[in-house]
């Protein structure tokens, strides 16, 4: 008896503080709505919808979600149980809420307290009520570099994604956006409304992108194998750092450039880590929602014959900060092939490059094997590599991973490169400029015109031998 008295006298100092919680509210009205509290929450109802037995699964899960927040990720409550009060959440569907015009998410009353609106349809959606949920357990977050708004509001949705992915490992839409990221690689990592340019085509794989972003947490947490807890640290480490510096700086440059390229190259291999049923739900998704004029899955697709020379994406196809390009090679033969990256030194702001690039062999009998370029420095590597018939497409991935990871330029600012396939084996890197040697014959614009060496933008510099190569001259910037 003596060694289980100190554990319910815990538990009667705990019980009267959560029973002493008090209505603060400014949209129910309890003789227009039925009500159902458990813990800190408070649901609230038009009386005429039989809601109840919803509400009842609805918070039992709510405080399952809460325990894993607050026990295993360490997260904080928000500031209304903190306060006192019940946090509210409001189930509509029409009728007494309907004059509100709400939607699905947490919002914040005249009170200054967050609130959670959710229709009525959704009270019983598991993997949209883990989303919204946690989005109740980042409202007391203290990281100023983690704020819902410009280059860190991606990471807010993203890991509400993550936690409900989590605690819906089955689900066949848990990662339902993810064909975006492999269909629009090239834009920059942190894309979301907040920051959304105005020249983007304003559709489905564009909009969906902060949303998408979960797979890149759970590639580092269930595939990578970083603790769970990474994920919502840095909410609340006061850091002005944003989620993407904090992460680079917290896993080290090297370790993060290494999981972002393997992240994409493991996503173009038809998300071999994830079960294939996912894979297919998230391609219906894309065949479904998206704009296929905005699809940039392969910048280009070769033959054994390779790219004929050096081959550079154009202005809506090259990389921005931590975003990749993919080539394909298709092959039919026993044959040697290198595969070569010049980087430019900086980005179209002055800004120091960084790239990295890895090949995915697609074998008809073995499946894929990766294999990282050598590179020789921050922006140039190659490698060659001996296939076989089996061998059918290599994949050819090329990822820009700057130093950088802040954009708030008029345009995102982008990263170009040089690369090329040809078939037989080269002898250490050789540069863009195989035109290093040949002098130069014309400069044109993407409009086919003749223009001066120094007139700023893209240039198609045309060589003596032959080769063409897209350059990007920033105006002596």
């Amino acid at each position: 008896m003596r060694k289980t008295l100190p554990f319910l006298l815990l538990l009667l100092a705990f019980a009267p503080a959560r029973a002493q919680l008090a209505i603060h509210d400014v949209f129910g009205d309890l003789a227009e709505c039925d009500t159902m509290t458990r813990g800190i929450y408070l649901v609230w109802w038009d009386k005429d919808f039989d809601y109840e037995d919803q509400v009842d699964i609805l918070l039992d899960t709510m405080m399952s979600y809460r325990a894993t927040c607050l026990g295993e990720l360490g997260m904080a409550d928000p500031p209304n149980p903190e306060d006192g009060y019940y946090y509210n959440v409001y189930l509509h569907n029409g009728g007494y809420f309907g004059a509100y015009g709400w939607g699905n998410g947490q919002g914040t009353d005249p009170n200054g307290y967050p609130f959670l609106t959710l229709p009525g349809w959704l009270a019983n959606d598991w993997p949209n009520t883990a989303h919204e949920t946690f989005h109740i357990f980042q409202y007391n977050a203290t990281a100023p570099g983690f704020a819902y708004a410009g280059d860190s509001q991606w990471y807010i949705e993203a890991s509400a994604n993550w936690f409900a992915a989590r605690e819906n490992e089955d689900a066949p839409r848990r990662f339902v956006e993810a064909e975006s990221l492999v269909r629009v690689p090239q834009v920059p990592f942190w894309l979301s409304y907040d920051n959304f340019p105005a020249d983007y085509p304003p559709n489905w794989q564009r909009y969906v992108h902060q949303y998408a972003l979960a797979l890149f947490l759970y590639y580092l947490t269930d595939v990578a194998g970083l603790s769970e807890d990474f994920i919502t640290a840095g909410l609340y480490s006061h850091t002005l750092e944003t989620p993407q510096e904090y992460m680079y700086h917290l896993i080290g440059a090297d370790a993060y450039r290494q999981y972002f390229i393997d992240w994409a190259a493991h996503m173009c291999n038809d998300f071999d880590f994830l079960p294939a049923y996912q894979a297919a739900t998230n391609l219906q998704e894309w065949n479904t929602y998206a704009d296929p004029a905005d699809d940039y899955e392969f910048i280009g697709v070769y033959g054994n014959t390779g790219t004929g020379g050096w081959v550079s994406p154009f202005e809506d196809e090259v990389t921005h900060a931590w975003s990749f390009n993919t080539y394909k090679l298709l092959n039919d033969q026993t044959a040697t092939y290198t595969f070569e990256l010049n980087g430019d030194p900086t980005g179209s702001y002055g800004d120091a490059a960084h790239f990295q690039g890895q090949l995915v062999v697609r074998n008809s009998s073995t499946g894929a094997s990766f294999h990282p370029l050598d590179m020789a420095n921050d922006r140039q590597g190659a490698l060659t590599l001996e296939l076989s018939p089996q061998d059918t497409s290599v994949y050819f991935l090329i990822a820009a991973m700057p130093e950088v990871f802040e954009d708030d330029h008029p345009s995102f600012q982008r990263f170009p490169y040089a690369m090329r396939i040809q078939p037989g084996a080269v002898t250490g890197v050789t540069e863009a400029g195989a035109a290093a040697a040949a002098p130069v014959v014309a400069r044109f614009n993407l409009l086919r015109q003749r223009i001066s060496p120094d007139t700023p933008g893209w240039q198609l510099v045309w060589y003596a031998d032959g080769t063409v190569r897209k350059v990007f001259w920033g105006g002596g910037r």
